[in-house]
């Protein structure tokens, strides 16, 4: 059987079966290091896949698959980052106590500075964090990070400056020669 006898929605499952497989692990990377947790960077990638496979109708080009991917990740990434900082809020003025701490093996190799910069990415806005995420931690370009983020790139140099800004200023940066 060759492949020109195979039905279209057949061809067009085993393609996005293998853009899936393909991804998967640059998926869960990427949320990781949006969520800095990795019990919800794992349920985050679940549920983007969920969502993809749904609307796996409205991908045309398996050669956008993987921004696309990111894109659905992302714009989940940020609904659960905006939910994290409303709750931290109603915590704080319902006097709940702190949030609980990470486990060990969420922590950089036990390095105080990269925990520092974990926490102080964790307080920037969603879209600030998300957009150096994209950029410094991922390697994305400028209209990458636009398509991901469904913005405009002169936003999102925009939100790079400002959480350059805010790191800068809580001394969060690790700069070369800082690294563990």
């Amino acid at each position: 059987m060759d492949e020109t006898s195979i039905e279209p929605s057949v061809s067009a499952a085993l393609g996005f079966d293998m853009l899936v497989a393909g991804e998967q692990a640059a998926l869960l990377r990427l949320a990781r290091r949006l969520v800095w947790d990795a019990e919800e960077a794992r349920d985050l990638v679940q549920a983007a896949l969920a969502d993809a496979y749904e609307k796996r109708r409205s991908l045309r080009d398996l050669q956008a698959g993987p921004a696309w991917l990111r894109r659905i990740l992302v714009s989940r990434a940020m609904s659960l980052l905006r939910r994290r900082q409303v709750w931290s809020v109603l915590r704080e003025v319902l006097d709940l106590g702190p949030a609980p701490q990470p486990s060990p093996e969420q922590s950089f190799e036990g390095a105080e500075r990269w925990r520092a910069f974990g926490r102080a990415l964790r307080t920037l806005p969603a879209q600030q964090a998300t957009a150096f995420t994209l950029r410094y931690l991922e390697g994305l370009e400028l209209d990458a990070i636009a398509e991901a983020m469904g913005i405009e790139r002169g936003t999102v140099r925009i939100h790079l400056y400002r959480a350059l800004q805010k790191l800068k200023a809580a001394d969060a940066l690790v700069m070369k020669g800082d690294m563990p």
